[in-house]
């Protein structure tokens, strides 16, 4: 390298840049005006809990996601309610932008800040603050992880819905986002869960929520007068930041035992009878359809391996599970929820369990702890990395149709060969909710991410899939809608097709803009124009 420049080699060089100004001629964020917030931020939460480093800032530009990186200016973190008032109000006094971070763990983009601003990353706040046995609730700060308080629940004989995501997630971050329960039966998903919550606004006033909003204690009902829990349903942080948050426990049985009704055919028709038959029985405790292809990402240590295992399984497997508090009892239930399967779907047979131990013997996670683990712990692994994920929300009988449609389209965007799509690549997921009133359809395509022509063929396949759901009449759950707010054409088509979704769209940007005057809490779209000045989520 002699007689050159290193510094300016490694400039040329560089991919990834560090934006001097995120937005042209921008009324938040300005130069100045950060300087200002940096110092009073340092002063109001300690100068160990405030930076603007780049080597502190790069840790939070960046997800599982597929959005690309983007650097917050400053990064802090608050460590009680009273922290977070001060961020929020120093944050409305300079117009900075602030982010809600949790754990960080979404696949949505959701924690980089398009803007960059102020990251307030929650993760001091991870004190348990309360579990009634006797009641069965928790109250938790927003830096609680679900290992966290799993372990701390079940050695009381409780736990909580287990979630579709990583241990060290954020139990609150995730209930905010919806928190699809892997195997929910009975208890619906995260949102449901909220028995109160205390969230510092974006102006930085602090409301409580639930039966403690008028001194009742939690065990009891909310009121009088309108409950607002459901405030925060569906907002994914846009309306504030939750800094203590009561949710629901639920008994551990005694007695667990899971059967496996399998069908080897492409046929789709007899799998929503069976969940639906032994949903509305109420006599399994969790209860859900996977693929094959599942089992080889459950079971095996990388890519080649599961694609040698997958096709040792059936195509076809349903999941439920039956507790009691006796040997006995789980077993009588166990034979019912079988009986009940074969007289409305006689295509399934029942796995041998010395078959299935003999299969998994060895494998990364053996049959003997698959039950327990999906119960009580959460997300698997995932051998070939990354994934995009479609999904949607309708009766449980119109899943198998919506789920072929989406295949279709999937296939017909990425093209196909005599496998149509390699079996390790994609997977669909069916999950029974309300006792089998609702179904939530998951369609998960596997991504290599250092391959970047796999990565766009999955998410350009995996979208036309979701508009292939749309038009088969799914709706999206969880609040997702709020996200298109000011997303160009996307927002547009809302109304067209869903007209009911589009007008709830419309009411949150008129609370968003009641409740943010000066839109600094997670900022999307503005509000002169209505209109999102990046595309981002």
């Amino acid at each position: 390298m002699k007689g050159k420049d290193l510094r300016k080699d490694l400039k040329e060089r560089k991919i990834i840049k560090v934006p001097v100004k995120h937005e042209i001629d921008g009324t938040h964020n300005r130069p100045e005006n950060l300087e200002k917030a940096y110092r009073e931020l340092q002063e109001a939460l300690g100068e160990e809990w405030v930076s603007n480093d780049i080597n502190i800032t790069v840790a939070y530009a960046r997800d599982q996601s597929v959005v690309p990186m983007n650097h917050p200016h400053i990064v802090a973190l608050p460590g009680s309610t009273e922290d977070v008032v001060a961020v929020m109000k120093i944050a409305n006094r300079y117009l900075i932008d602030v982010t809600p971070y949790g754990t960080g763990l979404n696949t949505l983009g959701m924690t980089i800040p398009p803007y960059g601003g102020i990251l307030c990353d929650l993760r001091r706040m991870d004190r348990i603050l309360e579990i009634d046995e006797e009641n069965m609730y928790c109250t938790i700060g927003p830096g609680v992880t679900f290992a966290q308080l799993q372990t701390e629940t079940l050695k009381r004989g409780l736990r909580l819905i287990n979630p579709s995501t990583s241990a060290n997630a954020s139990v609150v971050s995730n209930i905010m986002m919806g928190n699809i329960s892997t195997l929910a039966n009975k208890y619906g998903v995260g949102l449901d869960h909220i028995i109160g919550y205390k969230i510092v606004l974006p102006e930085g006033r602090v409301m409580v929520c639930g039966p403690q909003a008028y001194g009742a204690d939690n065990a009891h009902l909310p009121g009088p007068g309108p409950d607002v829990r459901a405030f925060i349903r569906g907002s994914l942080g846009t309306m504030g930041i939750i800094t203590e948050m009561t949710i629901r426990l639920y008994p551990e049985p005694r007695h667990l035992k899971l059967t496996v009704p399998v069908s080897d055919t492409e046929k789709w028709e007899h799998i929503a009878p069976a969940l639906k038959a032994i949903s509305q029985r109420n006599i399994v405790v969790e209860n859900a359809y996977f693929q094959n292809t599942y089992m080889g990402i459950f079971l095996a240590e990388t890519n080649a391996e599961s694609a040698k295992l997958i096709p040792m399984f059936p195509r076809h497997y349903v999941v439920p599970v039956t507790g009691g508090y006796s040997q006995e009892e789980t077993e009588i239930k166990c034979r019912v929820c079988e009986e009940d399967i074969l007289a409305v779907a006689p295509e399934f047979e029942f796995m041998d369990w010395e078959v299935v131990e003999d299969i998994s013997e060895g494998r990364i996670l053996g049959v003997d702890k698959f039950t327990k683990f999906f119960r009580e712990s959460v997300r698997v692994q995932r051998v070939k990395g990354s994934f995009f994920v479609g999904f949607g929300l309708d009766h449980l009988e119109y899943l198998p149709e919506i789920n072929r449609e989406m295949m279709r389209a999937m296939t017909s965007q990425v093209g196909t060969d005599d496998n149509v799509i390699s079996a390790d690549l994609i997977a669909t997921y069916f999950q029974p909710y309300d006792m089998g009133r609702l179904g939530f359809i998951e369609f998960d395509i596997f991504i290599d991410q250092s391959n970047p022509e796999d990565s766009l063929r999955t998410i350009s396949g995996t979208l036309a899939a979701m508009a292939a759901s749309f038009r088969k009449g799914s709706g999206v759950c969880f609040g997702i809608w709020p996200l298109l707010e000011g997303a160009g054409p996307l927002h547009d088509l809302i109304g067209l097709i869903f007209p009911q979704a589009g007008t709830y769209v419309d009411t949150y940007r008129t609370m968003k803009m009641i409740y943010d005057p000066n839109n600094v809490c997670l900022r999307r779209f503005e509000y002169d124009t209505l209109r999102m000045k990046k595309a981002a989520l």
